[in-house]
């Protein structure tokens, strides 16, 4: 059943960022807004990324987060095919306390889905992470690997979903993951996943 889950999601995403704009069936003029700030917090999941992705069967750890980012959007318009930079930072306890920073790339499909009263947005970013001291779960599979997981490579697929009363803010479901890349960086696969909630201010 996590499986399907899995593949159900990841089959939206994937959906929605290669078909930008087409389920819209409100046209709402662009607002131009280029940059956003965000706040999310999560808790940490000890399985793999796919199996992350059941946010409601997935084996959750004594492990949490709480983060902030900045994106800005330099290709594409709103309600549509949107590129850009995004920046963030995050304090995780699990046991003891750490930093995570990370920067990298942001596609946006803006809007997929667009009525009179919502728009639901997908997105993924894709970049680098560095943390200061590794969580639990990252111990073991570094233990597991003979590696580090100092630097690695970040990834966060996520849906948000704002209002037309209010469009400068949206509500949003992130999975915040780090790895390895198959022993491209630090010799490790997994790194760590968290499911995470947050919300975001456009200007």
């Amino acid at each position: 059943m996590g499986r399907v889950i899995s593949f159900a999601v990841c089959s939206l995403l994937v959906g929605a960022l290669a078909m930008p704009a087409l389920a819209q069936e409100v046209e709402v003029p662009a607002l131009d807004k280029n940059g956003n700030v965000f706040l999310f917090g999560g808790v940490y999941s000890s399985e793999s990324v796919g199996e992350t992705f059941n946010f409601i069967a997935t084996d959750y750890q004594d492990a949490y987060m709480l983060g902030a980012g900045y994106q800005h959007f330099f290709l594409g318009q709103e309600n549509g095919f949107r590129l850009g930079l995004e920046g963030g930072a995050a304090v995780r306890k699990g046991p003891d306390f750490a930093g995570e920073v990370w920067a990298g790339v942001v596609a946006r499909s803006d809007g997929f889905i667009n009525t009179d009263k919502i728009k639901i947005s997908a997105s993924i970013t894709g970049g680098l992470s560095l943390i200061t001291n590794p969580l639990d779960v990252e111990v073991v599979r570094e233990l597991k690997r003979d590696g580090d997981s100092t630097f690695l490579f970040y990834m966060a697929p996520e849906l948000s979903i704002s209002t037309h009363d209010n469009p400068d803010m949206e509500f949003f479901w992130r999975l915040q993951h780090r790895s390895g890349g198959w022993n491209t960086l630090g010799h490790m696969g997994e790194g760590a996943n968290a499911n995470t909630l947050g919300v975001r201010w456009s200007f």
